[in-house]
């Protein structure tokens, strides 16, 4: 059966609040866009809460909320409804897991921020996850995708994400949820193509990979690169990982290994395959990821008491 998803201002301000006490669990959640509205084409909007399925009756409060597409991991933690739910006196409720989405929109906005900004001046390297075509070019080989990615970019932006994953399982450990399940998810593979919604018509991989100058026929691979990185990223922070990175009780839900969500057309606009633009999936895409990840949610807290 389908979760039941009320929005964090439902439980803090309505009267009567949502009854969660007549549901067998409660989680709580939190997260970038693929957990909010990622189009404001309404009847295609969907995200993965709305397509879980449990074999337990389950609320879910949904701390993200729409509006800022590109949502940050450190806005995630710092939210203060979901900080206040988690972990303050007098407000923390206990929850059965956690659930995040996280990740995916900040490896998107560093990949947009520029090589040169308007006024001239250059952004260093390690302030930005691409390299300009110049400054990837060599004389001695051909271009490939990894020219293209500003290591010390990406390692600042690896740090920041786990460091902000930390702090979040140090928030959980201060609350009544100490201990409970984290369970956060990789991302599918997108398209860079020219598709996107009101504030990024034309995408957000797109262009910003015409803007750094990177060959039409590197960028798919470009995608591939800097999404397995941040597949690789979130996978070692699962705590049987046996990674030093990994977390105590969080689980990573490996999304990328899906086989049946169907990539866009390259150059395509609007639906295709399971997409509904760039990076974001269409509601039969999120139908997909969700009806396994719920599937696999419930396997993982079935060895929770």
């Amino acid at each position: 059966m389908k979760a039941v998803v009320y929005p964090v201002d439902w439980l803090l301000f309505r009267d009567p609040p949502p009854p969660l006490g007549g549901f067998g669990r409660r989680l709580l959640a939190e997260g970038d866009s693929w957990f909010t509205v990622g189009t404001l084409n309404l009847p295609q909007a969907s995200n993965i809460l709305f397509k879980l399925e449990f074999l337990t009756t389950t609320a879910i409060v949904n701390c993200a909320y729409p509006g800022d597409t590109l949502q940050h991991m450190v806005d995630n933690v710092n939210d203060r409804y979901f900080d206040r739910l988690l972990r303050k006196r007098n407000f923390a409720s206990y929850w059965e897991a956690i659930l995040l989405s996280a990740g995916g929109n900040d490896l998107i906005d560093a990949a947009q921020v520029r090589a040169v900004q308007p006024d001239g001046t250059a952004t260093p390297p390690d302030r930005r996850l691409l390299l300009s075509l110049a400054e990837a070019s060599r004389l001695d080989a051909p271009l490939t995708a990894d020219d293209f990615i500003s290591e010390p970019g990406f390692a600042r932006l690896a740090t920041y994400l786990q460091a902000n994953f930390r702090e979040l399982v140090r928030r959980r450990d201060e609350g009544p949820s100490r201990g409970r399940p984290i369970f956060i998810h990789t991302y599918a593979t997108p398209t860079a193509r020219p598709s996107g919604t009101v504030g990024a018509p034309d995408g957000w991989l797109h262009p910003a990979f015409v803007d750094h100058g990177v060959p039409e026929g590197l960028r798919q691979a470009l995608v591939g690169l800097l999404f397995g990185r941040l597949r690789r990223l979130l996978l070692d922070l699962d705590a049987a990982s046996g990674h030093p990175d990994a977390l105590p009780a969080v689980h990573a839900f490996d999304s990328a290994a899906l086989p049946d969500i169907e990539p866009a057309a390259a150059g395509s606009v609007g639906l295709s395959g399971d997409w509904i633009n760039e990076i974001h999936l269409s509601p039969d895409g999120y139908g997909k990821l969700g009806r396994a990840f719920g599937a696999w949610i419930e396997g993982v807290l079935s060895r929770y008491p």
